[in-house]
């Protein structure tokens, strides 16, 4: 693989969402014209096989996963080469915590793509073991979490952003735009005022100023995406969740906190990983890299 040109991440496992999230890094490597990287991690095996006597039961039960891993893999790799032959890809099985290697592969990715189950997610994302836990602490590069697709989502269904004029949130209507572009899809730009801050008679002319100001710098960098803003009133979380049912992704911002984890289990940001229907992504703080 070309070191020089940073590779899209895919976590590859025997779970029914590993086909999507593929896929989902398949397209993503395409149209960013960068490498493919396929990781599959087992705890204590992989490429070499533990210190154990040929023909114990241990040993069989190592030789298996071992075959099993390189077999999820292959598989993986002649999905993604389905839909796009030209990609360049690499395999990966690795060994040892889960969450320890992602942590380790995601500091030279431009993008990590993992699996992620709707609704029990947040109860899984910061289990000790849980993979997702690999992100702790900012990684310098997006994360997409994807879900299973919903039935009558179009292929041409907008990218839908989280914007409030933040530096967090300036960083992800970057990455919204980008990915608008990229997929040849429409932006939807929301900014969600709470009822106790919409009660002013300018209150929300004033976010509609807020989120046009959020928007023009990346709209002159992308004039060829079609825009539409919404300022609404309500929970935020629970106003971007519900907009973005069928858009074709979520793209949400972080605060740089003492990690991921933290800025995670902040109270939008847990209800989306709790509720989001469609994937989500999460870009990193203006200062990761």
């Amino acid at each position: 693989m070309n070191g020089s040109r940073q590779a899209v991440l895919a976590e590859v496992s025997d779970r029914p969402l590993s086909e999507h999230a593929v896929r989902w890094a398949a397209d993503e490597a395409a149209l960013r014209s960068l490498p493919l990287r396929l990781l599959h991690v087992q705890v204590g095996v992989a490429g070499t096989l533990p210190d154990t006597e040929p023909g114990s039961r241990a040993h069989s039960w190592a030789t298996h996963l071992h075959a099993r891993g390189e077999t999820l893999l292959r598989e993986a790799r002649d999905q993604a080469l389905r839909h796009h032959r030209e990609l360049e890809i690499d395999t990966e099985l690795a060994s040892g915590r889960p969450a320890r290697v992602l942590r380790e592969a995601a500091r030279s990715a431009s993008l990590v793509v993992l699996p992620t189950p709707r609704q029990a997610v947040a109860d899984s994302l910061f289990a000790p073991r849980d993979e997702a836990d690999a992100l702790t602490g900012h990684p310098a590069c997006p994360v997409v979490l994807v879900r299973e697709p919903l039935p009558g989502v179009p292929d041409d269904a907008p990218v839908t952003v989280g914007a409030d004029g933040t530096p967090s949130a300036g960083a992800a209507v970057g990455l919204a735009f980008e990915e608008a572009f990229l997929r040849g899809v429409g932006l939807v730009a929301i900014l969600v005022r709470k009822p106790r801050d919409a009660e002013r008679a300018d209150a929300l002319e004033e976010a509609r100023a807020r989120l046009s100001e959020s928007l023009a710098g990346h709209r002159e960098r992308y004039p060829g995406v079609e825009v539409r803003q919404e300022v609404l009133v309500g929970d935020p979380a629970a106003m971007l969740a519900s907009s973005s049912r069928h858009a074709r992704c979520l793209v949400v911002g972080t605060r740089r906190r003492s990690g991921l984890k933290e800025a995670l289990l902040a109270s939008t940001s847990r209800t989306l990983i709790h509720g989001t229907d469609c994937p989500l992504i999460i870009a990193p703080p203006p200062s990761a890299r």
